[in-house]
C-alpha cells in the first residue's frame, strides 16, 4: 500500500484545526513544552523552531483608534506590532519610508522617530525594537498650519459672493434676496467641510498604506533573519559530498 502525502497548506489547515479543537490555551498560546511536542510529531528540529520562535516569525498584529463620521477625523493612531526585532541599520532603513526625523531626539538602534505630511494631516512615526517585538506606531491629527491658506481663502471667496448677492441691480433697483446670499454662504461652508473632511479621509489612507508598507519591510527582514539559518546536517552532508568528490578525483587523476 503506498504512502499517503498531503500538500504543505493542508497539513497547516490540519495543525490549525487540532490546536482550535481545545489543546490550546485560552488566549491562544502555546507552551514551550507544547512547541517541542508538536516539532516532534511534525518531524521538525524543535531547537530550530525554538530559534525561529526566538527570532521572530514576522506575524503583524493591527490596532487602529480611528474617528468615525462624516465630519473632519480627530487625533487617529495606526500601530503595527511585528514579532521579531531588527538590527540599528534595518531599523533606520524601514524608518526612512515614512519620511524625515522630527524634533523628538531617536534612540538609535532601539528606537527611530519620522515625520511628514498627507493632505491637510500631521503625521508622526515611531518605530521601535526590542523584546522581540518591532512596533510601529503612527500619530495623526489635522494640520491647521496647511488649512490657514484655505481658510483665507474660502472666507473671501464667500465674502465676495455675499456682496455680489446683495448687490443692487441697477435695471430694477431693487436688492436682490438677503435670504438667498445667506443660503449661498451657508451651503458653500457646508460643502468645502465636507470637502475637506473627505479629504482627510483619503489622506488616511494613504497615511494607512505608508504605515503597511513599513510594517511589510519589517516583515521582510526578520523572515530573511531566519531563512539565513544553515542546517548543521545539511552542511555536514555537503561538505561529505565534497569531500568525497574531492577523493574521487585524486583517484581518477
Amino acid at each position: 500500500m503506498s504512502e499517503k502525502f498531503y500538500s504543505r497548506e493542508e497539513v497547516i489547515e490540519a495543525l490549525r484545526l487540532v490546536t482550535e479543537g481545545g489543546s490550546m490555551r485560552e488566549d491562544g498560546m502555546v507552551s514551550a513544552s507544547e512547541v517541542d511536542q508538536l516539532a516532534r510529531e511534525m518531524g521538525v528540529d524543535g531547537d530550530r523552531l525554538r530559534e525561529v520562535l526566538a527570532g521572530g516569525t514576522g506575524t503583524i498584529e493591527s490596532r487602529e483608534v480611528v474617528s468615525k463620521g462624516w465630519g473632519w477625523p480627530g487625533n487617529e493612531e495606526f500601530e503595527r506590532i511585528v514579532s521579531g526585532e531588527l538590527t540599528a541599520t534595518d531599523l533606520a532603513d524601514v524608518a526612512d519610508i515614512a519620511g524625515g526625523r522630527y524634533e523628538v531626539e531617536s534612540m538609535p538602534g532601539v528606537r527611530e522617530d519620522r515625520e511628514f505630511w498627507e493632505g491637510f494631516r500631521y503625521v508622526t512615526v515611531d518605530v521601535g525594537s526590542r523584546d522581540g517585538r518591532t512596533k510601529v506606531m503612527a500619530r495623526s491629527k489635522t494640520s491647521f498650519m496647511r488649512l490657514t491658506p484655505v481658510f483665507f481663502g474660502l472666507f473671501l471667496f464667500m465674502f465676495i459672493f455675499f456682496a455680489a448677492t446683495l448687490k443692487t441691480d441697477p435695471t430694477v433697483g431693487d436688492p436682490t434676496n438677503l435670504n438667498r446670499a445667506l443660503e449661498g454662504v451657508l451651503s458653500i461652508g457646508i460643502l468645502s467641510y465636507l470637502g475637506i473632511g473627505w479629504g482627510m479621509r483619503i489622506s488616511r489612507k494613504r497615511i494607512l498604506e505608508r504605515v503597511d508598507r513599513i510594517a511589510e519591510s519589517v516583515q521582510e527582514r526578520v523572515r530573511r533573519g531566519s531563512r539565513s539559518y544553515t542546517n548543521p546536517l545539511s552542511t555536514e552532508l555537503s561538505n561529505s559530498e565534497e569531500h568525497q568528490s574531492a577523493i574521487l578525483g585524486e583517484d581518477g587523476g
